[in-house]
């Protein structure tokens, strides 16, 4: 019943190089992904920064700057033959910057705090220091232009204040001015005294500071605006540093670029689809479903089996039943078809008669999709046998048949036992279920040569085997089961597996990368998976959307319209 692998179809490979393929291409659209998908970091982050900014705004304290001018010129004294008079010349950088100097030196400064009685007589030196910073806190002085002005503004929360220290800044300073032209007239005689005294820098007050009637601050809608525009780009800058960071599947595409298999559907998040235990009964259950097997007599296997195993039945969630065989079918159901599909084209169409479900951690909905895709087979009166291959957490036996239920292993070890005797079988569907038996340890390996005894008893009776397996985790499991299995299914949940762990249980599998049909992202949320503009998956959509005939929401339509827009501006630049 096993085929040679090489018989695989190339159709079924994913291939790397296709540009709708591939996710990790850092384009347009991979930013406005990356954006979307952190939308609400988007909106929050300027909100918070524009919340804090306005409080700051309305509590913040009001200052006040009043300024101060001065006239600065330099005179000389020139001698010619009749007699001495004075020339001015153009103050240059040097000058200006010296007087500059002068104004911030700690002399004028200690004038200034000593005239307003801002510093006391006897204070120490380190009070006078801290004096003098805090006084320059709001002082500045600087040149108007390329002019020979100057300008010392004083800030302060006090509009009086600043005026009355803007002031005194130029008054102290002309007084120095004086001072330093009187010391030096000081050394010459009588008549050169009086001409020394008028010679040299002086300054003169063109603009007296007065009290400002307007508050000084940063008007409130510019630090607003800021905060906005500061808020925006730490989002925009964290949404793709999250996004290379994130390496979680989200999209169909991913998950193909991970696995090098195509993905072959989305199953959205569904709730607990498996009753707890499945009761020991005689009767089926009061609802009927319609099914292929319904138009007609079952196949002889199943039906016998479903005869001779009457009292051993088990139930799954009625939504699960809903889902696989209502009619218009619904998106579960696709997904499920395109999976039957993708095994009957393998082996050059031959198809494959034993397929195992793995997925790459635990709670990624491998039981699940392996009972889904088992009813949805069984449904088209197919002969379909489901089997516990996972002895290490074996949920699929504990919820269908119950703790202690006899099964595969169980099968194994007698080698005189026959498969019917451990069949479980589904009143509506007619699908068998296997438990994985009892077991007094997980250390119990069941892909061993007895194992090829079950395959070639099942294989006369079942059209597929569907396996729910361990985890890529278990690599020695995988491996040996892929000397039996035909074709593997993995199962991807959304946002629960990197791209980095699937590659490693990948490769960690060996051959399980050459025997794998597909994947399928299961756990969807379909309305955030719209904003990743995913083309797969919107393709899907609008094909569910047509077959239901329901209308496309305004968000399908706008991903359309932005994918749309981001593909034409891809188109433009390639022509340019």
């Amino acid at each position: 019943m096993l085929y040679k692998n090489s018989d695989r179809p190339k159709s079924v490979a994913y291939d790397a190089d296709d540009p709708v393929s591939t996710s990790d291409a850092f384009d347009l659209r991979w930013l406005i992904v990356a954006v979307l998908q952190r939308r609400w970091l988007i909106i929050v982050c300027p909100l918070i920064l524009i919340t804090l900014a306005a409080l700051f705004v309305v509590f913040r304290s009001p200052i006040y700057t009043a300024s101060t001018q001065l006239q600065l010129t330099n005179l000389r004294l020139t001698f010619s033959r009749e007699d001495t008079f004075f020339a001015e010349t153009h103050p240059d950088p040097a000058f200006l910057e010296t007087q500059l100097q002068i104004i911030r030196s700690d002399r004028v400064a200690l004038s200034v705090l000593n005239t307003l009685e801002l510093l006391d007589a006897d204070a120490s030196v380190e009070r006078k220091a801290a004096a003098l910073e805090k006084l320059r806190r709001g002082f500045v002085v600087d040149r108007a232009g390329l002019s020979n002005v100057v300008q010392i503004s004083y800030t302060s929360q006090q509009p009086d204040v600043a005026a009355r220290v803007a002031n005194e800044f130029a008054k102290s300073y002309i007084a120095e001015l004086n001072a330093a032209r009187l010391d030096a007239a000081q050394s010459g005689s009588s008549w050169l005294r009086d001409r020394l005294r008028e010679v040299g820098p002086k300054a003169r007050v063109i603009a007296e500071a007065l009290p400002p009637p307007h508050k000084g601050n940063l008007r409130g809608i510019f630090i607003i605006a800021a905060a906005a525009i500061i808020g925006g780009g730490l989002a925009v800058a964290a949404a793709i540093a999250w996004k290379l960071i994130d390496r979680r599947v989200v999209t169909p595409e991913e998950a193909a670029a991970a696995t090098g298999t195509a993905c072959l559907g989305t199953v959205p998040l569904l709730p607990d689809l498996m009753l707890p235990v499945t009761e020991i009964v005689e009767d089926a259950p009061s609802e009927t479903y319609e099914t292929d097997a319904d138009a007609g007599p079952h196949p002889d296997a199943n039906a016998a089996a479903a005869t001779d195993n009457a009292e051993r039945t088990f139930s799954v969630h009625p939504w699960l039943l809903e889902n696989v065989l209502r009619d218009p079918p619904s998106p579960t159901w696709h997904t499920l078809r395109n999976v039957e599909a993708a095994c009957q084209d393998c082996f050059s169409g031959r198809g494959l008669r034993c397929l195992g479900v793995s997925s790459t951690f635990a709670g990624e909905g491998r039981s699940t999709i392996a009972t889904a895709l088992a009813l949805s087979i069984a449904a088209t009166n197919k002969r379909v046998l489901l089997v516990d291959g996972d002895v290490y957490d074996p949920e699929l036996s504990r919820t269908l048949a119950g703790e202690g239920s006899p099964g595969l292993i169980d099968y194994l070890r007698d080698e005189e036992s026959y498969l019917d005797a451990y069949v479980l079988v589904e009143p509506h569907t007619k699908l068998n279920f296997m438990p994985i038996g009892r077991s007094e340890s997980t250390a119990t390996n069941i892909w061993t040569d007895a194992f090829r005894r079950f395959l070639e008893e099942a294989s006369l009776t079942y059209d597929l085997i569907i396996f729910d397996m361990p985890t890529l985790g278990m690599g020695g499991d995988i491996r040996a089961s892929a000397h039996f299995v035909d074709g593997f299914l993995l199962v991807v949940g959304w946002k629960q597996a990197s791209k980095n762990n699937i590659e490693v249980g990948i490769n960690a599998a060996s051959s399980f990368q050459d025997r794998l049909v597909g994947s399928v992202l299961n756990k969807v949320n379909t309305k955030q998976m719209r904003w990743t503009l995913s083309p797969q998956n919107t393709f899907w959509s609008r094909q569910n959307n047509s077959v239901h005939g329901t209308r496309l929401s305004y968000r399908t339509r706008f991903s359309d319209r932005v994918r749309g827009g981001i593909q034409l501006i891809g188109a433009r630049g390639e022509t340019e």
